[in-house]
């Protein structure tokens, strides 16, 4: 029986040859299988194949050509925009104890890593020279205060003269004035002079009398002056005896100890370490672009204190000595001004610390924290692996696979993360959640294409997890 069926050609039913496509390796592969398969089709022909028979060759031969491409599934779930840092934790109030005075440590109270109370002794030094500068200052002042009431007996003497010079005076007077009026010739002139000298003297006695009542005074303010002196000195000596017990100026915690019992102080190092462990903040420095949006932040954060409301920003902190454990954090002041020599403003985060209960253990002031702060929320966005996004200027598209043939949808690219993207169709076109999208091999192709398409093993949900394979995968794609 004698075939008729059409000849063989070397074009594939709905092959096209693109200028885009590197289809070099493959053509060449075809021709030369195409005389086997001419030649089989011949055999076949002579044993009575029919035409359905060499139909089904040409659709497997179809089938092969098609390019492989691995694929994803488009997933919804929430992405963030977040702004990343990395700072070290410190205590909110932490000092560095330095001795008032110089001495000779006689005692030490503490050790690193003790708890004390405010006002708690540390360290105790020599104070005997301290205490011999006191005693001596209260001698001092015991001195004035005598000093002080033998002036005012002076000062009664004083008034007590002056009362008597003043008393002598008038009476003089009064004799004068009687003596002149009783007229000529009943009194001498001698008599009169010696009246008139006697008045004048009492007079200049009671000016004597009133000038030494103000010296008595004067000294005894002078005195007033020399007991507050002494009683200053006295108190002086009393801070500088108290400086020699060093004491904790809050509660807190001991973190460093540098004296021994037997050094010799100085107010030039630092005796002890003091931190608050419970109340720490990391202090971030961020680019001035930033200002606006961060003080926006904390006014709202200020409204919503004590309202109920939710915090202004969330942000999460991730200790590197505790990995695997986040917590959270608070703004609690933006700095009003900008460092004019690196452009950037203070933001001061405060740490929030674990609950009775909780068993997370506290950051400590010095950890290294990763600091994630989440500026905005996408709850329901479509996200795909980043590899999925093909760009060309400002377009962007991806390919959907449906079946065996991948259609294009124009998309606008949304919040990005480590190795996904968030996607948003463009108008008029359609996405869900579920759809596979090409994300390996997918750079040649056009919209209506007919792919092979695999499951990409770097998938992972979208989550970012791609194993090892995924790599080796890609490259046989």
């Amino acid at each position: 029986m004698i075939d008729r069926s059409p000849p063989l050609t070397p074009r594939l039913p709905g092959h096209r040859v693109s200028a885009r496509r590197s289809t070099g390796s493959r053509l060449p592969l075809a021709i030369v299988a195409l005389p086997l398969i001419l030649c089989a089709c011949s055999v076949e022909a002579g044993t009575g194949a029919t035409n359905g028979e060499n139909k089904a060759t040409f659709e497997g031969l179809e089938r092969s050509a098609a390019p492989k491409v691995l694929t994803a599934p488009l997933v919804q779930r929430e992405v963030v925009r977040a702004l990343s840092t990395t700072v070290n934790a410190e205590s909110e109030q932490e000092i560095q104890l330095f001795p008032r005075i110089s001495g000779v440590v006689t005692a030490v109270a503490v050790e690193e890593g003790d708890s004390v109370a405010a006002g708690a002794p540390l360290m105790e030094l020599d104070a005997r020279e301290l205490e011999a500068a006191l005693a001596e200052a209260r001698i001092a002042l015991r001195e004035a205060e005598d000093g002080k009431r033998n002036l005012e007996l002076s000062v009664d003497e004083a008034k007590a003269r002056l009362e008597s010079a003043q008393l002598r005076f008038e009476q003089s007077t009064r004799e004068l004035e009687r003596k002149e009026g009783a007229g000529a010739g009943i009194i001498s002139r001698n008599e009169l002079d010696q009246l008139r000298l006697t008045a004048a003297t009492n007079g200049a006695d009671r000016d004597a009398a009133r000038i030494t009542e103000s010296k008595a005074e004067a000294a005894l303010t002078s005195q007033e002056i020399t007991i507050e002196r002494a009683a200053l000195q006295v108190t002086k000596a009393e801070l500088n005896r108290s400086f020699a017990s060093v004491e904790a100026p809050f509660e807190g915690v001991i973190a460093r100890r540098t004296v021994r019992v037997g050094d010799l102080a100085s107010t030039a190092s630092a005796a002890f370490t003091l931190t608050d462990p419970d109340n720490v903040r990391a202090v971030v420095s961020r680019s001035q672009r930033e200002l606006v949006f961060f003080r926006r932040a904390e006014q709202r954060a200020q409204r919503a204190t004590g309202s109920g409301v939710e915090a202004a920003l969330d942000i999460e902190i991730a200790p590197e000595a505790l990995p695997g454990l986040t917590y959270t954090g608070r703004i609690q002041f933006v700095s009003p001004t900008i460092d004019p020599a690196s452009g950037q403003f203070r933001v001061t985060i405060g740490v929030d610390q674990p609950e009775e209960g909780d068993e997370r253990p506290p950051i400590l002031p010095g950890m290294l924290l990763r600091i994630r702060i989440v500026t905005e929320r996408h709850p329901h966005a479509l996200v795909i692996p980043k590899r999925g996004l093909l760009r060309e200027g400002d377009a962007h598209w991806v390919f959907v696979v449906d079946g065996d043939t991948v259609r294009r949808v124009a998309v606008t690219e949304g919040f990005s993360e480590d190795d996904h993207v968030e996607v948003i169709p463009a108008t008029g076109e359609s996405l869900s959640a579920g759809d596979s999208i090409a994300v390996v091999g997918n750079r040649d192709l056009e919209d209506g294409d007919a792919v092979e398409p695999s499951p990409w093993a770097g998938a992972g949900g979208a989550t970012g997890d791609e194993p090892e394979a995924a790599g080796k995968q890609a490259d046989d794609a």
